[in-house]
């Protein structure tokens, strides 16, 4: 065989070796890139940032739930239930809101027949500015260029992905969508539990100044205002999350209580100023929150709790007003000031 020969030989079996890997990528779907999960199919859903890509293009939805670990636990079912309409979760472990914006903006894209936005709206994402992410999503799966997805299917990773998707599957440890990135079954929700797993800080002697969380808040509050002025159409429900006495007590000791109640408030009151956005505050649950037994650590609650948060949005209670949103923010304000900390641990 001659060089040219050689060559072309060479060519075509690195070519079908190629189109080997990406058809066994395809046809696995370790990502969920490719197709429509049914009802009763399951999948492994083992990395939210890649997964979530089509499953936002593929599933069929008018409504969404999102947020990040706290929002992973939440249950689509219970808004399509309460809604009467198919809702998709779309949830980022330790998400930046710029992520969110890149995953309701395909969304959009993708189904302009959304209608209804739920979004949790955690203090930690609130006072942390973009220009901080250590995260990113992969781009390339998210944007409306089908050529670039080649990386994703020629990747070593996605061949390994496929292989361990195949075998997995095997084994029966798939789970449906409604399941997908639940963690609650496996993690203990105790007084006893929650204490083991917390390390208070010693009290820091200083207090951050009252704005010093503002300028992130802003920033962020630009892109949730953003939404509803960009989508008019659609009806945003943005909620606080009921944090644990132990967040509390973390930040009272740390000196940020008061910067990040100040950044609760200014977003608060942006949020009920735009048109079509509802906002909700369940950091003043008192009862709940200073029950450890709703808590497997110092933010994230039990079902029972989230599910009633929100069945609770979906009947439209808790909600803020021009009226009751400062008087919210003061009591609990008040409460977080004057809360018998010690007795925690006593």
């Amino acid at each position: 065989m001659n060089a040219k020969g050689f060559f072309i030989t060479v060519l075509a079996c690195t070519l079908l070796l190629l189109a080997c890997a990406a058809g066994f990528v395809a046809w696995t779907d370790p990502m969920l890139t490719v197709g429509k999960l049914e009802e009763g199919e399951t999948a492994l859903f083992m990395n939210e940032r890649y997964e979530m890509a089509g499953l936002i293009r593929n599933q069929d939805y008018s409504a969404l739930v999102m947020g990040t670990s706290l929002v992973a636990n939440y249950r689509a079912s219970w808004f399509t239930s309460g809604l009467g309409e198919e809702t998709l979760k779309i949830t980022f472990p330790d998400g930046w809101i710029s992520e969110f914006d890149t995953a309701l903006d395909l969304a959009m894209r993708t189904h302009p027949d959304v209608n209804t936005v739920f979004f949790c709206l955690d203090p930690n994402i609130l006072v942390r500015s973009d220009s901080e992410r250590r995260v990113e999503l992969p781009g390339y799966l998210y944007n409306d260029n089908p050529f670039d997805d080649v990386e994703f299917y020629l990747s070593a990773d996605a061949v390994t992905l496929s292989a361990k998707t195949l075998w997995e599957r095997q084994w029966g440890w798939a789970t449906e969508l409604d399941d997908a990135y639940v963690w609650d079954g496996n993690f203990d929700f105790s007084r006893e539990t929650v204490l083991k797993g917390y390390t208070r800080p010693e009290p820091s002697g200083t207090a951050l100044p009252e704005d010093a969380y503002l300028a992130a808040a802003k920033e962020n509050l630009d892109v949730l205002c953003g939404w509803m002025e960009r989508y008019p159409q659609v009806q945003f429900h943005i909620w606080f999350p009921p944090y644990s006495i132990l967040y509390w007590d973390k930040m009272i000791r740390l000196g940020t209580a008061d910067a990040i109640l100040n950044a609760v408030e200014y977003a608060a009151q942006r949020l009920i100023g735009c048109e079509n956005g509802k906002a909700y505050i369940f950091l003043g649950l008192f009862d709940t929150i200073t029950d450890l037994d709703n808590y497997t650590d110092h933010i994230h609650c039990s079902r029972t709790v989230n599910s009633w948060v929100a069945w609770t949005m979906m009947g439209g209670y808790w909600q803020l007003t021009d009226e009751n949103c400062r008087s919210a923010v003061e009591e609990l304000r008040r409460f977080v000031h004057d809360y018998d900390y010690e007795a925690i641990f006593n």
